[in-house]
């Protein structure tokens, strides 16, 4: 029987949950990928023939054996176009089953589509994304409540229109990753701002703030932090809680993480690759690896909120 960690309360008995309402369906899928991984095996010795047929073909016709590479490109080229072909539906099924069959057990919901995005503004004012970009998606939403905090995380796919001399035109990514707020009600009592330390470039003052050392050495080299009241910012930004945001980083594979402490609201930035994935097809389904990913970042969320609503000794906010 599989056994899940559960060392946070909100987790207690979810490994029951999972053996019973999560667990089937993903053996059924299996199924389902086992076949697909068949087929695609099956197909791809075929096509391995005829490209190789082909290759040989042409290489013997012009004399120019160059001409095989662009045979194992083709190649390549029809082996992931099959993989995806085959696999995509019971990827993207396996995704969402489990990540919102977690968030249900946990009270929060999961959809792949953001029906109200983000407000940006804060962030692009407070550094933590970039302020130039043309166009904007979102996906994957994950929103709930955690210690009676309000949290929304969306992936956030940023990019930038440019031209080359020719006046051609190509889009570029200026950033792919996981944006999260958390809503403390209540007011901070100044502004925080925590961005990644550039060495040289660092700037002594920040839109009205000033630069706030940071305790522990390992992450004064990591970080560069500002705020409005040096009190309130020294003492959220403890070694503890900074470690917090590190191992959030670590839960979605993530780096570049930074935030800010705006009016009730804690704003987490951190470039991501895809999350929610359901992971390599080449691993069955019933893995508990790929939900336990799943399980270690809706932890460290709820860690990162501890760091805030349970502090050792709090000073009062505005209510």
């Amino acid at each position: 029987m599989i056994q899940f960690d559960e060392k946070h309360p909100e987790f207690k008995g979810f490994t029951e949950f999972y053996n019973r309402e999560l667990l089937p369906k993903l053996i059924e899928k299996e199924f389902h990928r086992k076949k697909a991984v068949g087929q695609i095996r099956r197909y791809s010795v075929a096509l391995a023939v005829i490209v190789l047929a082909v290759a040989a073909f042409f290489v013997i016709r012009t004399g120019k054996p160059f001409i095989g590479i662009f045979g194992l490109f083709f190649g390549l080229v029809g082996y992931f176009g099959l993989r995806q072909h085959f696999l995509k539906d019971i990827k993207n099924q396996t995704k969402n089953h489990l990540a919102a069959g977690i968030c249900r057990f946990i009270g929060w919901t999961f959809s792949e589509q953001v029906i109200q995005p983000p407000n940006l503004t804060p962030m692009i004012d407070n550094g933590l994304l970039p302020k130039r970009y043309d166009r904007v998606t979102f996906e994957d939403e994950m929103r709930g409540e955690a210690h009676d905090a309000d949290f929304v995380a969306v992936e956030c796919h940023m990019e930038r229109e440019d031209r080359d001399s020719d006046g051609d035109t190509r889009w570029v990514t200026v950033l792919r990753g996981s944006l999260m707020a958390l809503d403390f009600h209540r007011e901070f009592l100044g502004r925080t701002v925590v961005l990644r330390d550039k060495g040289f470039f660092n700037r002594k003052k920040k839109s009205g703030m000033k630069r706030v050392g940071l305790a522990d050495p390992k992450f004064e080299k990591i970080f560069e932090a500002y705020g409005t009241d040096q009190v309130e910012a020294r003492y959220l930004l403890t070694p503890t809680f900074m470690q917090r945001l590190v191992d959030l980083e670590d839960s979605v594979d993530g780096k570049k993480i930074r935030f800010a402490f705006l009016g009730g609201m804690l704003l987490i930035a951190v470039e991501t690759p895809n999350r929610f994935e359901a992971g390599s097809m080449r691993v069955s389904l019933t893995d508990p690896k790929r939900t336990q990913d799943i399980l270690d970042e809706v932890s460290a969320v709820y860690n990162v909120v501890d760091g805030v609503m349970k502090p050792q000794s709090r000073p009062s906010f505005n209510a």
